[in-house]
């Protein structure tokens, strides 16, 4: 007369054990808000195209063709802007205003970008990144460029501050217009200065939309 109960008690454990395991939607962070010739990211180890208003999440790796331009708005009002050949990985992202905390988290594999921050560079507790080959770059409200201008990597500062650093060294840039070149992770950054007209031209010209 104890069966009955004990296989009741074995099949709903069974069942408990069987079920799916609940999923979890991740959180919007960023939208396509222009877009140059096609473009596409990669989530969850699939690929597929984007265009111009999709939603952008964390963990998301989008990238260009040649002559492709890509804009992301993220929920801030940050910009993020990449040129052509270009792939980059958003890392991590999180907003918080009621907390004020923010954290941005870029990692740019290949290609020329553009990061001008939001609300996200005025929080009380921010970590905001971009990871790059040879170094990183830690922003504190910041407009800035990295990437290949005229066959050299380099990071140019537009407005604001932004520390470049990696194993062997790092560097503050706080005057527009001027810039660091990288050639290594085990060679610091090179010294802080003017671009020139040129050079800077060829920075925006990248990641400018025709």
């Amino acid at each position: 007369m104890f069966r009955l109960p004990l296989f009741f008690a074995l099949f709903v454990i069974c069942t408990l054990i069987l079920q799916p395991s609940p999923t979890y939607a991740a959180a919007e962070v960023g939208t396509v808000t222009r877009q140059q010739a096609s473009a596409t990211v990669v989530r969850k180890g699939q690929s597929r195209p984007l265009q111009v208003g999709a939603a952008i999440y964390e963990d998301d790796e989008v990238g260009t063709p040649k002559d492709g331009r890509l804009e992301v708005t993220f929920i801030d009002g940050t910009k993020l802007t990449i040129g052509e050949n270009s792939r980059l990985l958003i890392d991590e992202f999180l907003y918080d205003p009621d907390k004020s905390i923010g954290t941005a988290v870029l990692e740019a594999i290949k290609g020329p970008f553009r990061f001008i921050s939001g609300n996200i560079g005025k929080m009380a507790n921010k970590h905001v990144e971009a990871r790059t080959t040879f170094g990183t770059v830690g922003i504190r409200g910041t407009d800035f460029w990295g990437g290949p201008a005229l066959g050299v990597y380099g990071i140019l500062l537009l407005d604001g501050v932004i520390v470049v650093r990696n194993n062997a060294g790092g560097r503050i840039l706080n005057v527009s217009g001027t810039g660091v070149n990288l050639t290594g992770n085990d060679v610091p950054p090179g010294v802080v200065a003017p671009w020139g007209q040129k050079r800077v031209d060829a920075a925006l010209a990248s990641i400018s939309f025709k």
